[in-house]
């Protein structure tokens, strides 16, 4: 099932309008049903708020695969081709770069699809702290990518 049905789903079970669910998240009643017939994708930050409004886990939003690709996508630089090594090579050597902190938060995110809170909770520091390490090694991995090309 695409994000779209499940969000519309699971607004329907929560006994949101559009027009509700809109509300609560500061945007346009259009853009929800945008999101709900698959015409645009609701965005990471987006995904997590309307969890957070429906009571659900993000998983039950999206699909790990897709959500943790929707992260990623924007490392990889314009017409990337994995010319020299296999995709997975790449990445082994990229983790291999990193302080070993960031380097099972980054595991931990994009292998085990686990959200900030939990990965925050697991190494005693704040969700946001997490975002901030993601957001830092996703800037790496994009320099690493490049540099590789």
């Amino acid at each position: 099932m695409q994000t779209g049905q499940k969000l519309q789903q699971m607004r329907k079970r929560a006994g949101l309008t559009q027009g509700e669910l809109a509300g609560k998240m500061y945007v346009s009643r259009d853009l929800i049903s945008k999101w709900e017939t698959g015409e645009r994708r609701p965005g990471y930050d987006y995904l997590v708020k309307i969890a957070e409004i429906l009571s659900c886990d993000l998983c039950e939003l999206t699909e790990t695969d897709s959500l943790s690709e929707q992260e990623l996508s924007s490392c990889f630089p314009e017409g990337f081709s994995e010319k020299k090594c296999s995709l997975e090579e790449l990445f082994n050597s990229f983790l291999r770069t990193l302080p070993e902190r960031e380097c099972n938060v980054f595991i931990r995110r994009y292998y085990f699809f686990e959200d900030s809170a939990k990965i925050g909770r697991r190494y005693g520091i704040s969700a946001g702290h997490v975002r901030m390490l993601l957001t830092r090694s996703r800037k790496k991995l994009t320099k690493f990518l490049t540099e590789a090309e």
